[in-house]
């Protein structure tokens, strides 16, 4: 397999060059591929390790991308048992964990934040919740600065580039 590419016991986010679990999210931006489903969802797995209470983690790409599967992995490894799926069509989902509460938003169907309710997604972004946002350029001027920032790229059949930078999309 290539350098700078993940197969469950390959890059770590620490190897990465993210910090180690529940601290602050280095300043390295690292660029990594996955060659499946289950690689992405496992490398989301990883990440959130490195989460704590209150992080905003935005997940960007194209339709298909993997956002949702990367969210997947994470929601898992925080304990959330049951479907984790895209909340497309009603903004954002709440699920209880182990280690506490994950709210997963979906901005796709916004035209923009500033057209919407005043307070969307305050029950989301409540400070004591690991946040994941999918779609999130529509909903920057209505959220906290993020903790991570992911893009996924589809590159060929299962085939995904995931690159991670600490900070706004």
């Amino acid at each position: 397999m290539p350098e700078g590419t993940h197969s469950g016991s390959g890059v770590s986010p620490q190897e990465a060059g993210l910090s180690a679990p529940g601290g602050p999210v280095g300043a390295i931006a690292p660029v990594l591929e996955t060659y499946s489903a289950p690689e992405t969802e496992a490398f989301g797995a990883e990440l959130a390790g490195m989460l704590r209470a209150g992080d905003l983690v935005l997940l960007s790409g194209d339709l298909g991308a993997g956002k949702t599967t990367l969210a997947r992995g994470i929601a898992r490894a925080l304990g959330v048992g049951g479907p984790v799926t895209s909340p497309t069509f009603t903004i954002g989902q709440r699920y209880r964990g182990a280690r506490g509460l994950v709210s997963h938003l979906d901005m796709y169907r916004l035209a923009g934040i500033e057209d919407e309710e005043e307070g969307l997604l305050a029950d989301y972004l409540d400070g004591e919740s690991i946040v994941l946002v999918e779609w999130p350029a529509v909903a920057l001027g209505g959220l906290p600065e993020p903790t991570l920032a992911v893009t996924i790229s589809h590159l060929d059949g299962d085939r995904r580039r995931i690159e991670l930078r600490s900070g706004t999309a």
